[in-house]
This record gives structure tokens, sequence and C-alpha cells, in this order.
């Protein structure tokens, strides 16, 4: 058989086929993401004659990028096991208002901080019980407590807003508060994720739960753990909120879901599970999507229109970079 012939008979690859091909690249994971950041500045940039470049546009961005990080660092532990929680806003957003509430009455920033992250860590337990205890699908309890958690702060907060001394949150965020706990947790998140027991557990439970469980893994164990190491960090987040903008108002924390879940695949990591989660995808992508927020307002984009941007972004993201493989059962998430 001729060389040519060979070639007649191969299959042809189909369209589905070669974006296989693309994904499984070593380096794609890395390269895609930060092409896409790349490309949003430059496009930025040029339509705003150099504006979006400055100093304090890229300070604002970066101020929004580590909240929207520290949330995407936290939700990856969550991600990783396979299920999905878009309630994460609702109470980063609760827990910004008890630590407001705290150190109205107490005037401490210590118990501020610890308010905040016991409160959110407080909830994602309550979450990850009604999902592991009453076996509801995380996806649908997020629904429903998404709900409450807002209406609660609706009804503590009202129409007005809790102020918190903007000297204090001026000495936090200049002072390297910030920066010390953002690097503090990711480290931890990262040891903990990569080179621990537990982090191997939740990526093979995410990849094949029901494998998992035949070798002696507890779901269950990992689940709370995992739920345990995002209230943490979604409560740290809290506290950034509250030291950057010095008030919480009933619409703190809206919107936050969908940031986080667009930063997770930006940053190249599936929010379906798997042995390809990590905990770090979500930096890469926070700053893209605080970019590509930033850039929207200054050409003037009503918030609407934004939302449905970035609707359809994760929409394409999920097809090209987020599917579970086809070889492994898929966990049914709705």
């Amino acid at each position: 058989m001729t060389d040519m012939a060979a070639v007649k008979e191969a299959p042809r690859l189909h369209f589905n086929d070669r974006i296989d091909m693309i994904k499984n690249k070593r380096m794609f994971t890395l390269v895609f993401p930060l092409t896409i950041l790349l490309l949003i500045v430059f496009a930025f940039e040029m339509a705003t004659e150099g504006q979006f470049v400055k100093g304090s546009v890229l300070k604002g961005v970066f101020d929004q990028a580590l909240i929207i990080g520290t949330m995407a660092t936290a939700v990856s532990f969550i991600y990783t096991t396979g299920n999905l929680d878009i309630s994460v806003g609702s109470v980063m957003g609760l827990g910004a208002v008890a630590g407001a509430l705290v150190y109205g009455a107490t005037a401490s920033v210590v118990l501020m901080i610890a308010a905040a992250v016991i409160v959110c860590v407080f909830l994602m337990m309550f979450n990850c019980t009604l999902s592991v205890v009453f076996h509801i699908k995380t996806t649908m309890v997020a629904i429903v407590v998404m709900q409450l958690y807002n209406a609660i702060i609706s009804e503590v907060v009202g129409a007005d807003t809790l102020k918190v001394d903007f000297k204090v949150c001026k000495v936090l965020e200049t002072g390297g508060f910030r920066y010390g706990a953002f690097l503090t947790y990711f480290v931890v998140c990262l040891l903990v994720f990569h080179y621990t027991k537990i982090g191997r557990q939740l990526r093979f439970i995410g990849g094949n739960e029901k494998c998992a469980e035949q070798t002696g893994m507890n779901p269950t164990r990992a689940t709370y753990v995992s739920f345990l190491m995002a209230g943490i960090g979604v409560g740290i987040a809290g506290v950034f909120t509250i030291i950057r903008t010095g008030s919480v108002g009933n619409s703190t924390g809206n919107g936050m879901g969908m940031d986080v879940m667009l930063a997770t695949v930006l940053g190249g990591m599936s929010i379906f599970g798997g042995a390809k989660s990590n905990s770090y995808s979500g930096i890469i992508g926070a700053l893209t999507v605080s970019a590509l927020n930033k850039g929207l307002l200054m050409l003037g984009v009503s918030s609407t229109v934004i939302q449905g941007v970035r609707g359809l972004i994760f929409l394409l993201l999920v097809f090209l970079n987020s599917e579970r493989p086809a070889t492994l059962p898929s966990r049914q998430q709705f």
C-alpha cells in the first residue's frame, strides 16, 4: 500500500476531534488563559486610547481581582469534587454584613475578621449538610439558599449601608494586610490541594466517585473538607470587600457567583472536577474577569449587556475547556 493510499484510508478528523487535540496539549491550560488576558488588555487599551493602562485603572482591576481570585481559589475545592455552588456571592455578602455589624459593636478589627470568616464557614457547611445529609444536589441547594441569604441581607441592612471606619480600612488596604492574607491562604490551598492525601482524594472523587468509594475513600468527609476550605476563602474575600469599600450594602456580593465561575473557566480549569483540577487557575481568570468588567464599563456598556457578554463567554469556554472525558461516568448536577 502506497503512502498516498494510506493517507486516503485514514479516518478524517471531525471538528470536535480537532478541538480535543488542542485542549489536550500540555501547555494549553496555561497558554490559553494568558492569551485571553493579554488580548483583552490589548483590545481595551486600543479602544480607550491608552486610558485602560493608567495606574488608577489597573489598581482598580487588581483590587477587584484580589477578591474574585480569593473566591475562585476557594471554590476550586468544591468544583474539584464535581459539585457546583453558585451561592458563594451571597455567602460572602452575608459574611461581610456580619463583620461590619461586629465592628460597629466592638470597634475591633480582629473580631470583624473573625466574624466574617466564621459566618462564611458556617454557611458553607450548612450548604454542604443540606446536600450530603438530605441528598439534594448542590446546585439546587445553592439556588434556594442564595435567595434566603439575600433576603437576610436585605432585612438586616435595609436601604442603608453599614459603615466601617475609613481610616481603619485605609490602613488595612495600604499596610499589606490583604496581600499577606491572600498569599497565606493561597499557599495553604496550594499545599493542601496538590501535596496532601485529601487533595488527591478530592480530585479522584471528582473524576470518578464510584471508583473512589470502591477504593475506600469517604466522599462525604471529602465534601465537607472542600466546603470548609471554600468557606474560609469566601470569608477572607468578604473581609477584602469591607476593606475596599468601607461599607456593606444590600447588594454586596451580587453577581459574584457568576464572576467566580467565569474566572474558573477563564483560568483553564473545569468546573466539573476531575484529575486536571487545580487551585491556581482562578488567579489568572480573576484578572481577566476584572479587566473585562472594567473595560466594558469604561466603554459605556450597560451592566445588563455586560452580564450578557459574560454569559456568552462562559458558555463558550465551558464548551472549549470544561468538558468531562467521555470515558468517565458523569455526575448528574441537575
